[in-house]
């Protein structure tokens, strides 16, 4: 997320209130112009940076994408006029005269449900009222699977889970916690009721809330009696499984290994070499240097 330019406001530089920058191969084409060549402070501060934080930058060969703030106007001439919004990006530009060939307006999208009885129908843009974000109390029997965005991750394994609970709630609700909507504070984003998305989750509250509601998430406990009744597991495997519940993102199989969507082959999975780099690809604590690293390759 190494981002030179067109940051958030100040009012919304938080991460429970932003969806963060995704596409990475692009910034290093944006941060080009703004990058310091010259030697002097600018320059000391962009090394020391480059040391503690940021993530190698590839050569675009000259190559860049130049950012701008919202069009104000395009006049008849077709040269379009700047909002200054007080940021760099404004600065270099405000001068430049910007007639584009062509112009493509990113407007996003809605969901619409119009083959629904009206009865049934929702506004999917503000599924937050639902029961963790999927049905209504008083419509359980409808689920709406993968309409949440995770400001940083992916919808796929959100819609694994959010499955697993609706259709426990339907066929055993017995076996589910209290959903308590207080809850939704951890994991949802926080937005406007103006907003156009109303329906942003951390990605890894999320996920670890719904496990919670189907008591699928393994405390410390679990995972010593999974390391003491599998019998598939080696030592470093066993090693293996503990530090990546400790230190590992919340990946689905994780909460396969109890609960009611409990999977005999989870346990296997979870301790591959799939999922273990993504403990030894972090640096300082964990890396291929480390002992622990070397003792534990599988």
């Amino acid at each position: 997320m190494d981002q030179w330019v067109g940051e958030i406001s100040r009012a919304r530089h938080h991460p429970s209130k932003i969806f963060f920058n995704k596409s990475m191969k692009v910034c290093p084409y944006l941060s080009l112009p703004y990058r310091p060549k010259q030697p002097g402070p600018s320059l000391w501060l962009y090394a020391l940076r480059s040391a503690l934080v940021q993530t190698p930058i590839p050569d675009t060969h000259g190559k860049q994408v130049d950012l701008a703030p919202l069009p104000k106007r395009i006049d008849e001439r077709g040269v379009v006029e700047f909002v200054d919004n007080g940021r760099p990006e404004y600065e270099r530009i405000k001068l430049q005269t910007i007639q584009p060939d062509v112009i493509v307006l990113c407007t996003g999208y809605q969901q619409t449900f119009p083959f629904l009885d009206d009865k049934l129908k929702v506004n999917t843009n503000h599924l937050s009222s639902h029961v963790r974000g999927i049905w209504r109390r008083e419509q359980p029997t409808m689920g709406f699977l993968g309409f949440v965005r995770p400001s940083l991750g992916a919808i796929p394994p959100l819609a694994e889970m959010q499955a697993q609970l609706w259709v426990l709630n339907l066929v055993a609700p017995r076996k589910l916690s209290v959903l308590n909507p207080g809850d939704e504070i951890h994991y949802k984003l926080h937005s406007k009721p103006a907003d156009r998305v109303t329906y942003g989750v951390d990605h890894e509250s999320y996920a670890y809330q719904l496990a919670l509601d189907m008591n699928s998430a393994p405390g410390i406990v679990d995972i010593w009696r999974i390391t003491r009744t599998t019998q598939i597991l080696t030592m470093h495997s066993m090693c293996r499984l503990l530090i990546i519940w400790a230190f590992g993102a919340h990946f689905n199989t994780k909460f396969r290994l109890i609960g009611p969507w409990v999977w005999d082959g989870a346990t296997e999975v979870l301790v591959s070499d799939e999922f273990w780099h993504t403990i030894t690809r972090r640096p300082l604590l964990f890396g291929e240097a480390l002992t622990i690293s070397e003792l534990l390759r599988g």
